[in-house]
């Protein structure tokens, strides 16, 4: 069960994976051996083994005017999906170019579930690893969508090295944890700044979150409307932290 459950993860099918282990018992075999000991008709077992062929997972020799299918090598699969990786590695960066042009008519996304918010930020994680990004918001309220996982969330990002500059309403300072290894650098606003939202503020998005918008958030790919916000950030992190040195 364990092989044939590890076949099906490779993208074989059921019935494949079991004509698959089929032929690693018999070490050769035609296909009306193999239907017969598989309970597959033998119609059907033509096509699976054409498809098995094709998938590189097994092969035919002419032997005495038979057909004999044979199961390739394991290791050999294995080359084969490595060299497979390889070469899709090598189209990433053409890929992403892609992606990146795609951005530019993604316009907004919408994201309604708690489930939906937490696998964007698992994202975050990988996408961000060694990086930095802002945010602009009010940790209470960011922080009631789910308590537990985004203090949580906080170390996970800190153990993946993703720095944080955040500007926080002033009722935020409770909730702030003061932790120095998780890598955030935190000004708070005046008392008279409040609202409810949370801007995160990336590369090539802003996502804002808040229990009060009809969707539980909004992501804003839009590469002019991003660099706004990125701008504001910037001046908004100046003027609050010059204000700090006056007082």
């Amino acid at each position: 069960m364990y092989l044939k459950n590890s076949l099906i993860s490779l993208g074989l099918s059921d019935q494949e994976a079991e004509v698959y282990v089929a032929m690693m018992k018999q070490g050769g075999a035609p296909a009306s051996v193999l239907a017969r000991d598989t309970g597959i008709k033998r119609t059907t077992t033509y096509a699976i083994l054409k498809n098995l062929t094709e998938k590189g997972f097994s092969f035919v020799y002419f032997k005495n005017g038979k057909r004999i299918y044979y199961a390739q090598k394991p290791h050999k699969i294995a080359s084969l999906f490595e060299k497979k990786i390889q070469s899709f590695n090598e189209m990433i960066p053409f890929f992403e170019s892609i992606d990146r042009s795609q951005t530019q008519k993604m316009g907004l996304r919408f994201i309604d579930s708690k489930g939906e918010l937490e696998k964007f930020y698992e994202e975050v994680l990988i996408d961000y690893r060694n990086k930095e990004y802002c945010i602009i918001g009010s940790a209470p309220a960011w922080e009631n969508i789910d308590q537990d996982y985004f203090k949580n969330f906080r170390e996970k990002r800190a153990e993946a090295k993703i720095k944080t500059r955040l500007l926080l309403t002033a009722d935020s300072k409770e909730a702030s944890p003061t932790d120095n290894q998780l890598l955030r650098k935190v000004l708070f606003l005046p008392k008279k700044y409040t609202f409810k939202s949370t801007l995160d503020i990336f590369d090539d998005k802003v996502l804002i979150v808040s229990p009060e918008l009809s969707s539980l958030a909004v992501v804003i790919a839009i590469p002019t409307m991003v660099d706004i916000f990125k701008s504001i950030f910037e001046m908004l992190w100046d003027h609050v932290a010059l204000t700090k040195n006056d007082a």
